[in-house]
């Protein structure tokens, strides 16, 4: 049975489109019907963007007909988290604080995707601000995990509607950003592929920043040869040449230290199973202690003290000017950083160089270093609405492990690696930095061992 358009790949829709199967117009059609129909509330785009959607979509038939398509994704349907830039449209970063804020200009990554014939479905919701892990945000909207139908749980964030598009079918793949796992939380989370690319890699102009120094722009997509496609359309480069990758001879570290503390037991269970699976694939995985990531966690919180203080340096004014319009969890994680000393966050800057340092030594040799991606399933939303002791614990711990990959300004992949009940997953490659194709190489080659 052929499956439906809005559960067919990225690269198969364009496939579709480059072969006259499918016509653009119809296609953003079919994705902008299915948000009105299954999106009411607004809960996973808090803004779509039919104009636009629409006449993108025209554009790309008139360019399928003349045999002139852009790209491999020419006319394939995408949402956008709300903290990058659109041209004449509200984007607020998920908080009151911007409701008024329309920007002259798209961000440089979506005229790079407008350029290569990306259809703009719409704003997707996240965390305010882009300052958590779990994507809870009761005023400007929070959906579902796609995975729970009985229980309603978290769906992960910052890039919480733009996983939740994804994986409801409103969008053919999403883009999101990643400060400390913001791509990889809702993409384990909700069973997808999420790429967390190395800082300075893909342009930020336009993008509304959290901590300036790190954030990083990446694609939520079904399967890693779709979040290939997307990074070279945001890089304005060539996609990774994925024909023939094996696991065969790949060098793997699995740290014995550090990244499996406080790991539920189901998702131990599902990373277990999957490392002997890529065993017996013929990689070689090497198990032993990463000093490097004890050396982090000496640190304790003084890595996310220093997060906040820069924080709080890009949004004091706004945030003291109306503090009531925020998100309580949210604005106390912003006023950590409010009194913290200018010295001591600049040591921690150069202790976390000097580890970071360290890492690349231990690791070198290695494709990748693996992990869980996250130590936990998302949690009930009923346990975090209110903020308090059992929000802050389960949002450090979402991002226990994927903050490893910025604060130590890595690469990172995410994809599934098996349910644990009806829950998915994740399975996360960290690479060196600026090492994306490569990983990405990797990615597909893992992806699938795991779906064999």
């Amino acid at each position: 049975m052929a499956l439906a358009w809005h559960e067919m790949t990225a690269l198969d829709l364009g496939a579709g489109i480059g072969s006259g199967a499918i016509d653009p117009v119809a296609l953003a059609e079919h994705f902008l019907d299915r948000i009105a129909r299954h999106d009411p509330d607004r809960a996973v785009y808090l803004r779509p963007t039919p104009e636009r959607a629409r006449a993108e979509a025209h554009a790309a038939r008139a360019r399928a007909k003349a045999g002139r398509r852009v790209s491999a994704l020419d006319g394939v349907p995408i949402s956008w988290k709300d903290l990058f830039d659109t041209a004449g449209i509200t984007t607020t970063a998920g908080s009151p604080l911007l409701a008024d804020r329309v920007p002259a200009a798209d961000a440089t990554v979506l005229a790079r995707a407008t350029r290569a014939g990306l259809i703009c479905l719409g704003k997707t919701t996240m965390t305010e601000l882009a300052y958590s892990g779990l994507g809870v945000n009761p005023t400007m909207g929070t959906p579902r995990n796609a995975h729970d139908t009985a229980t309603p749980r978290a769906p992960g964030g910052s890039s919480s509607g733009a996983a939740a598009s994804v994986a409801y079918g409103l969008a053919a793949g999403a883009i999101g950003s990643d400060t400390g796992g913001s791509v990889r939380v809702p993409a384990a989370w909700q069973g997808l592929v999420g790429l967390k690319t190395t800082y300075g890699v893909l342009p930020l102009a336009g993008a509304v920043p959290l901590w300036p120094d790190v954030d990083t722009v990446g694609p939520l997509a079904r399967t890693v040869a779709d979040a290939n496609a997307l990074f070279a359309v945001l890089d304005a480069g060539k996609a990774a040449d994925l024909a023939g990758a094996r696991l065969a001879g790949a060098r793997l570290l699995v740290p014995t230290n550090y990244v499996w503390a406080d790991v539920e037991t189901a998702i131990e269970t599902a990373v277990e199973a999957a490392l002997e699976r890529l065993g017996r694939a013929g990689a070689l995985v090497t198990r032993r202690p990463v000093n490097a990531l004890d050396e982090l966690a000496a640190l304790g919180p003084l890595p996310a003290q220093l997060m906040s203080s820069e924080a709080y340096a890009v949004w004091r004014e706004a945030l003291e000017a109306h503090p009531e319009r925020v998100y309580k969890p949210i604005l106390e994680r912003f006023r950590v950083g409010k009194d913290q000393n200018a010295a001591a966050m600049i040591a921690i800057r150069h202790r976390l160089a000097a580890i970071a340092a360290n890492y690349l030594d231990e690791t070198a040799g290695y494709a990748a270093v693996v992990m869980p991606t996250t130590p936990i399933l998302p949690p009930p939303l009923a346990t975090l609405w209110d903020g308090g002791e059992t929000y802050l614990a389960k949002n450090m711990l979402s991002l226990r492990n994927t903050r490893i990959g910025n604060v130590l300004e890595l690469c990172a992949l995410t994809l599934p690696c098996g349910p644990a009940g009806a829950l998915p997953v994740g399975l996360m490659l960290l690479a060196h930095p600026r090492t994306e194709r490569a990983l990405l190489r990797l990615g597909v080659a893992v992806e699938k061992c795991l779906k064999s």
